[in-house]
C-alpha cells in the first residue's frame, strides 16, 4: 500500500487538525507532502506560512514577521499560476492509486456525495455500486467517507477564502469610498444601494458579501465607539475643571452645581460639552464630590489636631504659669482666685486658655490650690495631734490638783474626759495670738521633726482664718434669731384682746404685753423697744391706706398691697448687715477651705453641694415651738422674712474671713471663666 492511502487526517478534543500514518503509527500536526494540494506545495517555496484563527484563515512572513487576513499580492500571482498549470508552479504528479484507492475517491464523487451529506445518506446511495465492495470492512469504508469529506470541506473553504482574498480589498475600497456607509448601516441597505455597483455584482455568492461588508462595518463601530469614548473622557475633564472654576465645593448641591455649569460661557462656547448627557455629568460631579469631601476631610483633621495640640500647649503653658506662682510665694493653700487673677490678667499663657473647651483657667487652678490643701491638712494633722496631746495633758494635771472621795469612780471619769479631750477638734480663738499658738506646739517632739518655722506661721494663719470666720457666723445667728424673736412680738401684738393705742409710749405699753411669753424672749429692752416701735408703724400705716381708699384710687393700691405688707414687715438693718458680708466675698462664692479636707475631702466637688446646702435650714438652731396663741383668729397678715433668710443662710455657708466691704474690682467672678 501506498504512503497516501496510510494518512489519515483527525481532529483533536481542542478542534486542531492532525494527521496519523496507520503504517509508522506516528501523528504529524503538519499537512504531508502528499496530500497537499498543488497550491500548499507552491506555497511552501514562499516565505509565508498560512495559519487558522477563530475559524479564519490568516497568512504570516517568516522572516518580516508580518501578518495579514488578505492573501499577499505574492501569493495571488502563484495561485493563479497553479491553476493555469503554468511554470513555477510546484506540483508533483499524482500517482494513480488503483483497489481501494479509486473506490475511496472515486465512489463518493460518482455518487455525487457532497460535505453536507451524513454516513447514512451516502450509504444508500453507494451500496448498490460495485465499488463499494473495494474496501473489505465497514471501518475502512467510513473512514474513507470521512477522509473525502473532510477534503470536500477543505477543498470548498479554500475556495471560499481564496474567492474571498480577491474580494475583500476590491469591496472595502468601495465601501470606503461611498459617504452613505456609516457604523449602523444595515447589509439590506447596503445590498439596495450597490446593488448595480460591478463590484458588488462580482461577488455572486450573498454570504461573501455579508461577510465583508460586516467585518467592514463592525470596523467603524469599533472605531466610532473609541473616539466616542475618547471624546466622552474629554468632556468629562473640562466638566470636572468647571467645578474647580466655578468654586464647587464640598457643601454645594448637584443641582446648584448643574444649573452653574449650564449656564457657564465655558459650556456655551464648547460644542463637544452640550454633547455629553446629564448622567455622565452627574457620574463626574460624583467624582469630584468623593475627591473634594476627602480633601475637606483631611484639612479638617489636619485642623482639628493642630488646634488639639495647641490647646494642649496652652494648658501646659498655663499649668507652668500655675507652678512659678506657686515657687515665688504668690500662690499658697487656701488662695483664692480674686488675690491671684489680678498677678497673670495680662500673661499670654493665661489668655490662650480662655475660650478652649476642656479644663478652663478656673479648674486648673483649683486643682493646684487643692494639692497645697492636702499638703496643708498633713502638716496641720500634726498641730493637731499635738494640741489633742496637751489638752489631754493640761486636763489630767487639773484633775490631780483636784482630791476626789471615790478613787474608782474618778478613774472612770477620768477615762471618758480623756476620750472626750481626744475627739474634741483643736481650735484657736480670735484673741490668741501667734507667740500663744507656738508655746502650744513647739514643744511636741513630732512638731519639731516634721514642721518648719514657715510652716508652723501658714498653719496659724489658716486656723487663726476659720476661727474669725466661726465668730462672724456666731453673731450671725444670733442676729437673725433675735429678729425672728422681734417679728414674733409684733404678730402676737396684733392678735391681742385689748388692742393697744397707737399713740402711748413704749413704757405705758409695757404692762399690756409683758405677759407675753414672745415678750420674756427677748432678752434686752433695746430689742423689744425696736419689735414695738415697727409694729406702731406699721399700724399707722396701714390706718392712711384704709383712708386713702375710701378716696377713690382703691384698684392700684390693692394690687400693690402683697408688696408693701412685706417690705414694711421685714426689718431692713439685718438686710444691711447680710449685704456687707456680700460685698466683703462678692469675688469669691466658694466657702473657706478651713479644715475642709478633716470635713469630707477637698476635692471642688464640694462646689455642687455647696449650692444644696445654701438653701437648707439652719440645723444648728433648737426648732422654736409655736407660743400659745388663740387659734380662733386667722392671721391677716403672714410674717415673710424669706429673703433675708435666704441672704443670711449664703452668708453662713461661705466660711471666709470677715473683711470691710471695699468697692469691686475689675475681676472677674468664677462663673466668668
Amino acid at each position: 500500500m501506498c504512503a497516501h492511502s496510510l494518512q489519515t487526517e483527525h481532529r483533536n478534543p481542542e478542534g486542531r487538525t492532525y494527521w496519523f500514518n496507520t503504517g509508522t503509527r506516528e501523528s504529524v500536526w503538519e499537512k504531508p507532502d502528499d496530500l497537499k494540494t498543488p497550491f500548499e506545495k507552491a506555497l511552501t517555496t514562499t516565505k509565508w506560512k498560512e495559519y487558522f484563527s477563530g475559524g479564519r484563515k490568516y497568512y504570516y512572513h517568516t522572516e518580516t514577521k508580518e501578518s495579514k487576513w488578505d492573501m499577499p499580492e505574492e501569493l495571488l500571482l502563484l495561485l493563479e499560476k497553479v491553476e493555469k498549470g503554468g511554470p513555477g508552479a510546484a506540483a508533483t504528479p499524482q500517482r494513480a492509486h488503483t483497489g481501494g484507492t479509486a473506490a475511496q475517491n472515486g465512489l463518493p464523487t460518482v455518487a455525487g456525495v457532497d460535505p453536507t451529506w451524513t454516513w447514512e445518506r451516502t450509504m444508500r446511495a453507494i451500496i448498490t455500486d460495485p465499488l463499494y465492495r473495494a474496501l473489505n470492512s465497514l471501518a475502512e469504508k467510513k473512514a474513507a467517507f470521512e477522509k473525502f469529506t473532510a477534503q470536500l470541506k477543505a477543498k470548498e473553504q479554500e475556495e471560499k477564502e481564496t474567492r474571498m482574498a480577491k474580494l475583500r480589498p476590491a469591496l472595502r475600497n468601495m465601501l470606503k469610498g461611498n459617504p452613505n456607509v456609516f457604523h449602523y448601516t444595515t447589509f439590506s441597505t447596503a445590498d439596495k444601494l450597490f446593488a448595480q455597483h460591478p463590484i458588488w455584482q462580482q461577488a455572486r455568492i450573498e454570504s461573501e458579501r455579508r461577510h465583508i461588508f460586516e467585518e467592514y462595518v463592525n470596523e467603524l463601530k469599533e472605531r466610532e465607539m473609541q473616539e466616542t469614548r475618547a471624546s466622552r473622557t474629554r468632556a468629562t475633564q473640562k466638566v470636572v475643571a468647571l467645578f474647580k472654576q466655578l468654586n464647587i465645593d464640598v457643601l454645594t448641591r448637584w443641582r446648584t452645581a448643574h444649573k452653574m455649569l449650564l449656564d457657564s460661557e465655558a459650556w456655551n462656547d464648547d460644542p463637544e460639552l452640550q454633547k455629553l448627557p446629564s448622567l455622565d455629568i452627574l457620574l463626574a460631579f460624583e467624582d469630584y464630590a468623593r475627591v473634594t469631601e476627602r480633601e475637606f476631610e483631611e484639612q479638617t483633621r489636619r485642623a482639628q489636631v493642630e488646634k488639639t495640640r495647641k490647646e494642649r500647649k496652652a494648658r501646659e503653658g498655663f499649668r507652668n504659669l500655675l507652678q512659678e506662682l506657686v515657687t515665688n510665694g504668690t500662690i499658697k493653700a487656701r488662695s483664692k482666685w480674686k488675690e491671684v487673677y489680678p498677678v497673670f490678667k495680662d500673661d499670654i499663657r493665661y489668655l490662650d486658655m480662655l475660650g478652649n473647651p476642656g479644663s478652663n483657667p478656673l479648674e486648673l487652678f483649683w486643682d493646684k490650690v487643692d494639692e497645697l490643701d492636702q499638703v496643708l491638712d498633713k502638716k496641720m494633722e500634726v498641730t493637731d495631734a499635738a494640741l489633742k496631746r496637751r489638752a489631754v495633758a493640761s486636763a489630767q494635771g487639773e484633775r490631780e490638783a483636784e482630791k476626789g472621795e471615790d478613787v474608782q469612780k474618778e478613774q472612770e471619769d477620768v477615762k471618758m474626759e480623756d476620750a472626750a479631750e481626744a475627739d474634741k477638734r483643736p481650735e484657736i480663738k480670735p484673741e490668741t495670738t501667734e507667740g500663744e499658738f507656738l508655746d502650744l506646739v513647739k514643744d511636741d517632739s513630732e512638731v519639731k521633726e516634721k514642721l518648719s518655722d514657715e510652716d508652723l506661721q501658714e498653719i496659724y494663719s489658716t486656723m487663726l482664718a476659720a476661727a474669725l470666720q466661726r465668730q462672724a457666723d456666731e453673731k450671725r445667728r444670733f442676729e437673725r434669731k433675735q429678729r425672728h424673736l422681734q417679728d414674733d412680738l409684733r404678730y402676737a401684738l396684733k392678735k391681742l384682746p385689748e388692742p393697744i393705742d397707737l399713740n402711748m409710749s413704749f413704757e405705758d405699753a409695757v404692762p399690756l404685753m409683758q405677759h407675753l411669753p414672745e415678750y420674756t424672749s427677748i432678752a434686752d429692752d433695746e430689742g423689744r423697744r425696736a419689735a414695738f416701735a415697727k409694729f406702731v408703724k406699721r399700724q399707722k400705716e396701714r390706718l392712711r391706706e384704709a383712708a386713702s381708699e375710701d378716696g377713690g384710687s382703691q384698684s392700684g393700691r390693692k394690687r400693690k398691697e402683697p408688696m408693701r405688707d412685706r417690705d414694711y414687715d421685714r426689718d431692713a438693718k439685718p438686710r444691711e448687715r447680710g449685704g456687707r458680708y456680700r460685698q466683703a466675698d462678692d469675688y469669691d462664692r466658694r466657702y473657706d477651705r478651713d479644715y475642709r479636707s478633716r470635713h469630707g475631702g477637698g476635692h471642688r466637688d464640694d462646689r455642687r453641694d455647696r449650692r444644696t446646702r445654701a438653701y437648707s435650714r439652719d440645723w444648728d438652731e433648737p426648732r422654736r415651738e409655736d407660743p400659745d396663741r388663740d387659734l380662733s383668729v386667722a392671721r391677716e397678715e403672714p410674717i415673710k422674712y424669706e429673703l433675708d433668710e435666704r441672704a443670711d443662710k449664703r452668708i453662713k455657708y461661705e466660711r471666709e474671713d470677715v473683711v470691710p466691704a471695699r468697692p469691686r474690682e475689675d475681676t472677674p467672678e468664677e462663673g466668668e471663666i
